[in-house]
């Protein structure tokens, strides 16, 4: 069932809360200038350690550690093995595995809201606020002290069990020993199945206490298919042994990351047989993933920003809500352009400090913007 607030607020008010947002929205175009700024020479120093490492590395068979090719970086494929079993000692579940984790999900309340505005003639306005609460399961507490109906839909507060995560040790390939730190970087999880069979190793009033459905352990619930808050299940994931391909440094016996001229580590681990040019090239494909990401974050927080310092405009026009509208989307559309030209700035700088050449190129694409601007400005006023 889903509770409805009304609230008001007078136009006074609304300015004032604009004219806080104003500093608030400084912080913000800052962040973004900083963010923008080392994303580009994060970008290009990865970039450049693995052009640097792409062209320093070679392919070593697995099965000797040759002294030849100590301090160099080294790339190899093979079947992984392990000696021992990870087990789940709380509830026996295990196998032969490089690693193996634990998830624990606690069915617990969701809360929900939509909210509407309206503005009213005289600058105020109406908001309604609609909260509305689902039961779902997730392997993180949710808070419930801050929903608006925290009497009534409590969540528990902490976990019976937590998730966790086992590691093989030892793991080798060939002659080489994988290290525990380049392990905790491979992924490639998948579902286990847990066997009943399992199960019969644990003490029997544990036993009483657990349910096993749909793959998944149920923790002192009457029925799985019909779950009360605070309710537990415990499901496992899994990377068996199998081929896997690394790069790192040859350090005596042991593998250890590689450090490029300019001080970028290298060191990959990738389940399946990979080549070199292969791993490289997914490494530079994720850096210009990372880049465009952090690109579009940061130019995201600097419009933000600029619309939250501009906020007061429109709230001094919506005396009248049909100006105010207008207003608005005259702000919204002058503060995505001047965030076209501040990231664009920002970028070009950067790379003019890590990349003359290209940085150069983007100040003028900036300084055109600036320019079309202010002709558009002049023309306005004529």
């Amino acid at each position: 069932m889903a509770t409805t607030v009304t609230t008001s607020q007078s136009w006074f008010s609304r300015i004032g809360s604009s004219i806080k947002n104003v500093f608030v929205g400084i912080i913000f175009v800052l962040v973004s200038i900083i963010l923008l700024f080392w994303n580009e020479g994060r970008a290009v120093k990865t970039d450049q350690s693995l052009k640097e490492g792409a062209s320093a590395v070679i392919s070593v068979s697995s099965e000797k550690l040759d002294p030849v090719n100590e301090g160099k970086l080294i790339h190899f494929s093979g079947e992984t093995r392990t000696p021992g079993v990870l087990t789940d000692t709380d509830f026996g579940v295990g196998s032969a595995a490089v690693k193996l984790r634990r998830i624990v999900d606690v069915y617990q309340w969701k809360e929900d809201t939509k909210t509407v505005t309206k503005e009213k003639l005289g600058g105020g306005t109406e908001t309604t606020t609609t909260y509305s609460y689902s039961k779902d399961w997730s392997d993180r507490l949710i808070d419930s002290s801050n929903f608006k109906e925290s009497e009534t839909h409590v969540n528990p507060s902490a976990k019976i069990f937590e998730n966790k995560e086992w590691i093989a040790e030892p793991v080798s390939i060939g002659a080489f020993t994988i290290p525990e730190d380049l392990l905790q970087t491979l992924s490639g999880y998948q579902p286990f199945t847990i066997t009943s069979e399992m199960l019969t190793s644990l003490p029997y009033d544990v036993q009483e206490k657990i349910d096993l459905t749909g793959n998944m352990i149920y923790f002192q619930t009457d029925d799985a298919t019909m779950p009360q808050i605070g309710n537990t299940r415990v499901r496992y994931e899994i990377i068996i042994p199998q081929a896997i391909s690394i790069i790192a440094k040859q350090s005596s016996s042991a593998l250890v990351p590689y450090v490029t001229s300019n001080g970028r580590a290298i060191s990959m681990i990738q389940t399946g047989i990979h080549t070199a040019k292969d791993m490289f090239e997914g490494a530079v494909s994720g850096n210009r993933t990372m880049t465009w990401a952090l690109r579009l974050l940061g130019t995201l927080i600097m419009f933000i920003g600029l619309r939250m310092t501009l906020g007061v405009l429109p709230i001094v026009s919506s005396f009248i809500p049909f100006v105010g509208r207008i207003v608005g989307a005259g702000m919204s559309l002058a503060s995505g352009f001047m965030t076209l030209i501040g990231a664009s700035t920002t970028i070009a700088i950067a790379w003019i400090v890590y990349r003359p050449l290209v940085g150069i190129a983007l100040l003028l694409v900036a300084g055109v913007g600036i320019f079309l601007l202010i002709r558009a400005s002049a023309t306005k006023k004529t």
